[in-house]
């Protein structure tokens, strides 16, 4: 089934009262947002490189190209549940396709060349310090490293609850968030850090905050979290309309939110 069990629930806005970290007096505000673009069906993933963004639509299978005067033109098409993205050091587009279990390098001359297959489901993605692409690969529980050049796959980490986004973070750990209810880091030496307790269902968006902490989509409530690797987890932005899934960086340097409204936010931070 082209559109499987991963975002079938999202179409269902989850009417839930918003509920991050428990309110100290030091907890900072929840920031505004502002609607930047519109006229997507179901973005997953938003990534800047070249002066230009790039966006994943789940629903219209395919990754759109946006230049900084606004321009719009779909960069590839016929992706099936175009997913994950995320650009190498030299400035290379990737992008997962769910439903097609590969992942596929984005050429601009409209080239679509798959450099791994025969995944699981693989969801978000991010570049690692060494280059390997690590997978979310949702139906196997695991995070796996792909190796570009080549194709080939080793597993980084398992025994997670249906996992949708991974980020590596300055220490060399990994956070990964999982559609099942938890984000989890792990840490170089293999252990374990749960911090996803104030999470209502974290979605596929996650990336660093600076050295010790992440930004994290919460689909469940419609917000964005951030989580220190103290445990701390405070709301981010209030709550949007439509069901939160995207999370990247603008052309420049703006936190972007994408919604299954069609809309993508600017994170007024």
């Amino acid at each position: 089934m082209k559109h499987a069990v991963l975002f079938s629930i999202m179409l269902l806005a989850a009417a839930l009262p918003e509920n991050g970290a428990a309110g100290s007096a030091a907890t900072p505000p929840a920031q505004a947002v502002k609607k930047v673009h519109d006229g997507f069906r179901a973005p997953v993933a938003i990534v800047a490189s070249g002066g230009a963004l790039y966006i994943s639509d789940w629903s219209a299978d395919n990754v759109t190209r946006i230049g900084k005067d606004g321009r719009r033109r779909v960069l590839a098409a016929n992706i099936p549940a175009a997913a994950g993205l995320a650009t190498d050091a030299q400035g290379r587009l990737y992008v997962a396709s769910y439903s097609g279990d590969y992942i596929a390098r984005l050429d601009e001359d409209g080239r679509i060349v798959r450099i791994a297959e025969n995944l699981a489901t693989p969801t978000g993605i991010a570049f690692a310090k060494n280059g390997e692409l690590l997978v979310a690969n949702r139906t196997s529980g695991q995070v796996l490293a792909v190796n570009v050049a080549n194709g080939a796959k080793r597993m980084v980490s398992e025994g997670f609850d249906l996992p949708v986004g991974v980020v590596e973070t300055a220490d060399g750990s990994i956070v990964v968030s999982q559609y099942g209810g938890r984000v989890t880091r792990v840490l170089p030496d293999g252990s374990r850090q749960e911090l996803g307790q104030d999470f209502v269902r974290p979605g596929v968006g996650i990336a660093a905050d600076g050295n010790y902490a992440v930004l994290v989509v919460d689909n469940g409530a419609g917000v964005i979290r951030r989580v220190d690797f103290n445990g701390k987890t405070d709301a981010a932005t209030s709550r949007l309309g439509g069901n939160v899934v995207a999370l990247g960086k603008g052309i420049d340097g703006e936190w972007l939110i994408g919604a299954w409204d069609g809309g993508i936010y600017q994170l007024a931070r």
